[in-house]
């Protein structure tokens, strides 16, 4: 049974004493969404310093009152870290200290990753596309339909794999992709942990077509197989991606986006890419991030 139900009021006051009988010297949140602001503000007592980690410090998509609560329970935090230079402006409008870090490297799929060649026969992939792979849930901000026609605008060997629930419209997406035939490949579910590496796996390309972002998981993922990206120039995406080198940023705009894809394809055939985007992959490393972060909050 976990102490904490972030649903259930009766548990946040435990939570609280048991924070209190700790003595440790700083509380570290994860801090997503205004939703749990009260169930946060409750269960943090007074007198220990807190530090909120803000994977959005906004919500893409908010509710009533969602400012209001976010602004609260930021607020009452002596340091909001942050993961990028957009969110680093945009924190300090609040109280705390702003301390900026990073989306750490998600690198614990690769156990027991397929190879491509394997992951290719198990998606009934052929061996000679260029796949493009739009990974996670599919929501507006997130732009994949200006990656659906910018592949109208690309060799008719290049698919697109799209892996991810749709909270939006599945028939509006499979209509939009209709001209793209068998270049389109779909997977509308739930990916389990144990098969994310079977999709980025098979990819050559990562896109991550965003309209609007601060910063994404699912490019650290791509970090961490090596995979090149494409990204758009919003939030702090192009800080994942050094142009030329390890992938390209594009506008974002269908053009932008096919001109960005075929530029980072030229990078498929050099044979130091996969080095280099390990180099790159160092600056996002935990060892890094967890010294930043105890020496910025403590």
């Amino acid at each position: 049974m976990p102490l904490l139900r972030p649903t259930s009021p009766f548990s946040w006051p435990g939570v609280r004493r048991k924070i209190s009988t700790l003595r440790c010297d700083a509380v570290v949140v994860q801090w997503w969404h205004p939703f749990f602001a009260p169930c946060l503000c409750a269960c943090l007592p007074g007198g220990i310093p807190a530090a909120a980690v803000c994977h959005n410090l906004h919500p893409h998509e908010g509710f009533p009152l969602s400012e209001l609560l976010g602004r609260h329970f930021l607020n009452r935090m002596d340091s909001i870290v942050v993961h990028g230079a957009a969110d680093a402006d945009r924190a300090g409008s609040f109280r705390g200290r702003v301390v900026r870090l990073f989306h750490p490297i998600y690198d614990q799929y690769l156990s027991g990753a397929p190879s491509r060649e394997e992951a290719r026969s198990r998606l009934r992939i052929p061996g000679d596309r260029t796949v493009l792979l739009f990974f996670g849930l599919v929501r507006r901000y997130k732009g994949l339909d200006m990656m659906v026609e910018a592949m109208k605008l690309l060799p008719e060997k290049t698919m697109l794999m799209v892996a991810g629930e749709n909270y939006g419209s599945e028939k509006d997406l499979s209509e939009l992709a209709a001209p793209l035939g068998g270049r389109f490949l779909r997977f509308n579910t739930f990916i389990p942990d144990a098969e994310v590496g079977l999709y980025f796996g098979a990819a050559d390309i990562v896109v991550l077509p965003y309209r609007t972002a601060t910063q994404s998981g699912v490019a650290q993922i791509a970090l961490a197989f090596r995979k090149p990206m494409v990204v758009t120039n919003v939030g702090s995406l192009g800080e994942t991606v050094s142009p030329g080198v390890t992938g390209e940023i594009a506008e974002p705009s269908p053009k932008a986006l096919a001109e960005a894809v075929t530029k980072c394809h030229l990078l498929l055939d050099d044979p130091e890419l996969d080095g280099r985007i390990g180099k790159w992959a160092e600056r996002f490393s935990w060892k890094v991030y967890a010294e930043k972060l105890v020496g910025g909050v403590v």
